[in-house]
């Protein structure tokens, strides 16, 4: 049975093409085929295969060093840059945005809610219009929607942040908070673990 196409972006071939060109094409650094695999939760064997047909379409390109295979976007072909902008737009806001709130103190956890998260994990339905971004801690505002802006343009979308103190995240009971723990969430920044710190 031929795997499903993405339903965010169905002009993929499946759900684990996406996932290994949002990794390859907006994370710009080489990995092996196993970090990849790793990467976006795949079996490797089937990463390897599918970045096997990428390659033949010259959609990407490796490198080998010793018995490792270094997988990269094929930067060389005519369609690299239109892809990469056109992936960018469906496929990368968690990355576009963990770009730009890199460096923005207070921030505890960033994540997706909303329309484009639902998709992004499987529902169908309209193409998201919009990107809703929630933000948990005291980031200074002005940062954030410098921030935030940015990765509007660079995503073609609009962002929109709802900020959240870190102790009503965790302990407010109110309507709107306890709807947003249960629904679907992309991880953008996630939350450090005070034994991770610790140790």
């Amino acid at each position: 049975m031929r795997p499903a196409p993405p339903a965010l972006f169905p002009l993929l071939r499946s759900d684990l093409q996406a996932r290994i060109l949002a990794r390859v094409y907006l994370g710009d650094e080489e990995e092996s085929v196993a970090e990849l695999a790793a990467a976006i939760a795949a079996d490797p064997g089937n990463t390897a295969r599918e970045v096997a047909r990428l390659e033949e379409g010259r959609v990407l390109a490796s490198r080998r060093i010793g018995r490792t295979k270094l997988v990269r976007a094929d930067t060389s072909a005519p369609h690299y840059q239109p892809l990469r902008d056109l992936l960018s737009i469906v496929l990368g806001p968690a990355t576009v945005l963990r770009e730009a709130l890199t460096g923005i103190s207070g921030i505890k956890r960033a994540e997706i809610f909303g329309s484009w998260a639902v998709r992004y994990l499987g529902e169908r339905g309209p193409a998201p219009a919009d990107i809703d971004l929630l933000i948990v801690g005291s980031p200074n505002r002005d940062d954030l929607h410098d921030a935030t802006e940015q990765a509007a343009t660079r995503l073609n979308r609009l962002v929109n942040p709802v900020v959240i103190s870190e102790r009503r995240w965790e302990s407010s009971n109110d309507g709107f908070i306890v709807e947003l723990r249960s629904r679907p969430r992309v991880p953008v920044i996630e939350p450090v673990e005070t034994s991770a710190v610790a140790s």
